[in-house]
């Protein structure tokens, strides 16, 4: 982490959004002008066969907007193949399932003002904390304690600069935004 945090430069003196890394499937949804009209996984396979049928996707955001989310689609039971093995099925069910925003996509807003929007609109979003870089690893050991978010399927947390300008100012990768950090075992 401390090489990570060292490759920020000033924006390490910022303030940072904590996540549970939920252990699932990734999942975008579009809504045009409040409704649901697309979801796909990370590989771009189409899901809208499946994600209406979950009961936290809803169908109508809380607001006439158009727009792109990223989120986490996970079981209930805690496995990470439940998800994958629902987007499989012939005859698909979202019972089990869950689904957390926790992005608005090419959003240039701080990370926890997205995660506002996104409850404000009427998705579930994940549990988070805000705090400064030395309070990171405190929040790391709480996990690995399983003192923090015991109760969800999580296999790490999700470490991300807040300030918005800051993140598009890093930028992407061809694998991971420069401005996240996934903490693990």
């Amino acid at each position: 982490m401390s090489e990570w945090l060292a490759g920020l430069g000033t924006a390490a003196a910022g303030r940072f959004s904590v996540t549970p890394k939920l252990d699932g499937c990734a999942i975008a949804l579009e809504y045009r002008l409040g409704l649901l009209t697309a979801a796909w996984t990370r590989s771009g396979a189409d899901a809208m066969h499946l994600l209406p049928l979950v009961d936290t996707v809803p169908p109508t955001l809380n607001a006439p907007i158009s727009v792109q989310i990223r989120g986490e689609l996970y079981g209930l039971d805690g496995r990470q193949s439940t998800p994958a093995a629902s987007l499989r099925r012939k005859v698909p069910s979202g019972e089990g399932l869950v689904f957390a925003a926790f992005e608005v996509m090419q959003s240039a807003a701080d990370h926890a003002t997205q995660l506002l929007a996104l409850e404000r609109w009427g998705l579930p979003i994940p549990p988070y904390l805000l705090c400064g870089a030395p309070q990171l690893a405190h929040h790391h050991r709480s996990w690995l304690q399983g003192q923090l978010w015991s109760e969800l399927p999580t296999d790490g947390l999700v470490v991300q600069l807040d300030d918005g300008q800051q993140r598009r100012r890093l930028g992407v990768t061809t694998v991971a935004p420069r401005y996240a950090l996934a903490l693990k075992r």
